[in-house]
């Protein structure tokens, strides 16, 4: 089993809204306290309440930031290339109902949320020092800056 880390969910979300709080704790195992070690949210249900699909998406998304961030595992050591696929869902189903007038539009607001989650994601970040920080330091490794 792999072993996930206990972050200081309270110093992360210091200074942030309700709503931000509410994605980045999702991130959080109430029991343990710890990292989760898998996705807030396996499968989200798209048709349900706008915002409610769009937080859990945002949650899924923040959750595999902070792993691949913080979690020394094998698991959670590669590229986050698909942390977006559950954000990109939710504004694909929100372009097939109409909601955008063009794909550019539907993409531009995709991006959009993505830059706000990735801001979110820095600020809880910034709470923790860079050594703590395990993606960072297997970056800087292999760019041997450390």
């Amino acid at each position: 089993m792999i072993k996930m880390p206990k972050l200081p969910f309270d110093k992360m979300t210091a200074g942030m809204t309700d709503c931000e709080v509410r994605i980045i704790c999702a991130a959080r195992n109430s029991r343990t306290g710890c990292l989760r070690a898998s996705k807030p949210f396996g499968r989200i249900d798209f048709d349900g309440d706008d915002l409610e699909v769009l937080f859990k998406a945002s949650a899924n998304y923040v959750w595999r930031m902070l792993c691949f961030d913080f979690v020394i595992a094998h698991p959670h050591s590669c590229m986050p290339i698909c942390a977006d696929l559950d954000l990109s869902a939710v504004f694909y189903g929100y372009e097939q109902r109409g909601d955008y007038a063009s794909y550019d539009e539907r993409k531009a607001a995709e991006k959009d949320a993505r830059n706000g989650l990735d801001a979110l994601i820095r600020q809880a970040e910034s709470a923790m020092p860079v050594t703590e920080q395990k993606g960072a330091m297997r970056w800087a490794k292999a760019y041997g800056l450390v």
